[in-house]
Parts: structure tokens; sequence; C-alpha cells
């Protein structure tokens, strides 16, 4: 048993990394829920080929009146084992989705590419280690089978509101991402064309809509006056219509009638605090 000071999640986290004296680690709150094979599935499956470092499973999410949503890994002939960076695309994409609690990892692999939590980061600091973590993976095991519960409470981070707590200039942010791939020798132009032209706009959307729920006004109009932040919406609009018509949608609103934008959330945000 190890202790520290209070230092948020992500310090908690990497504490048990360095401290673990076991092959693999995997990252679950106290009340998430798994199944029986849960582990045993994970750790097998890391094993069934040279060169796996992560091994994921399907997951749902599991509500407080006992709704379900299940979260499934594709499944079929050559679709159990891929390359890191194949899944980290469809990550980066949406098309599929890994949650820190559903992915198993060898602990050697994370330790000799330092994969740690940033611990200045407040949101989306679990996105930001899986980016990295499968950016490095050699290979990826997908186990199609829902193996774990990742239990939905009514309060959030997004739904706290609270800009102090969870200041904007500690958010994920995608482009910093660019950077990272860039300085580790990332020369894959796939890659390279969905962070820039799907993730980035993507991510602006979200932290436009979060400036409105946070109550920074201010912060959401000069985010949108900025030369930079109409050129990523422009690249949303052109790169997303047919790939994610809605976010291209969305990107065109944002260059058009801002405006609408801004009322919307505003409306969102006062149902969601009643």
């Amino acid at each position: 048993m190890f202790t520290q000071q209070n230092k948020r999640q992500s310090a908690a986290r990497n504490l048990g990394i360095k401290k673990a004296e076991g092959k693999y680690v995997i990252f679950l709150d106290a009340d998430d829920l798994a199944e029986k094979e849960f582990i045993e599935k994970l750790v097998r499956a890391v094993g069934t080929a040279p060169g796996i470092d992560i091994s994921c499973c399907s997951y749902s999410l599991l509500y407080q009146d006992g709704r379900t949503k299940p979260r499934k890994l594709p499944s079929g002939p050559g679709k159990q084992i891929l390359p890191g960076r194949e899944v980290l695309i469809d990550l980066l994409k949406e098309t599929i989705e890994v949650w820190s609690g559903s992915a198993l990892y060898r602990r050697a692999f994370l330790l000799e590419n330092n994969l740690l939590f940033d611990e200045k980061m407040t949101m989306g600091q679990d996105i930001d280690f899986r980016w990295r973590a499968f950016f490095h993976a050699e290979k990826v095991f997908l186990e199609p089978d829902v193996l774990v519960h990742y239990v939905q409470h009514d309060i959030s981070v997004t739904r706290a509101f609270d800009p102090v707590r969870y200041p904007p200039s500690t958010w994920l942010d995608p482009a910093l991402f660019q950077c990272y791939i860039e300085k580790n020798n990332g020369k894959d132009e796939r890659l390279g064309y969905v962070v820039q032209n799907m993730v980035v706009p993507r991510f602006l959307l979200r932290r436009l809509r979060l400036y409105v729920f946070y109550g920074l006004s201010d912060l959401f109009w000069q985010t949108l006056q900025m030369a930079e932040t109409r050129a990523v919406l422009k690249r949303g609009f052109r790169e997303m219509a047919f790939i994610s018509p809605g976010i291209s949608l969305k990107c065109l609103s944002f260059l058009v009638s801002p405006e609408i934008m801004y009322r919307k959330y505003r409306i969102q945000r006062e149902k969601i605090r009643r």
C-alpha cells in the first residue's frame, strides 16, 4: 500500500505505474464493475502473439437507473490483432472506443516509452494518455466481449462548471499531440491528416461549447475572433462534410452564425444546472 498527498487522479495513477511489481497495469475506479474473466482474458490476449503491448475489451456504460449502453469493439477474422497506430487512427476518428478501464497495458512498455499521465492536465488526461500509448504500441489486441462496466454518475467534470478547478489552459489540446507525433518521428501522413483535419476541429467545437457551459463568454468570443480558429473551422467544414456531416455543419454554424450557437449552448447549460 502506497500513499501520497492528494494530487488528483493522474498523480495517483502515475505512482501506481511506477510502484507496481506485476507485468500489467489496468486503470479502474473503485465503483466500476468487472466480469470474472476480465483480467484473465486480457492477460491471455497479450500472450497470443509477439509484440502485443495493449489488450482492450468491449465495455458498457452502466447508469444509476440500471440502463446500459455497450461500446463494442470490432470482431471477426483479421480484426483482433492490429498495429497500434491503426487502432489509434480508429480512436481518433471515433469509429471505436476504448475507455481507460477497458485496456490492459504492459508495464514495461509504459516505462520504456515514458508513458505517464500528464499531471498538469485537468480535463482529457485519459484521452491524452491513450493517444500516446497507442501511438507507441507495436500491436494491440481487441477483445469483442463486454468484460467491464463503466459506472455513470449524475455529477461529472463537464457538469461541475468550475473554471477555477478546471481552467481551460489545462484542458486537452490535440494540437499538442500533433507536436508529440512530430517529436517522436511520426511520419504517417494518414495519422497526421486525421489529427489536423478531424480531431482538431472536433475538439475546438467541444472547447467552444464548454466555454459557454463554464460561463466564459469573453473567452468564447475572443477565440472565435482568432484567425487560427476560423482556419480550423473552415478545415472542419470542408474535410468533415462527407465523413461527419453533423460536425461539418457545426463548423459552418460557428463561422456564419455564432450568436445562434452561443444561445443554444446557454439554453443547454441552464437545463443541466436545474
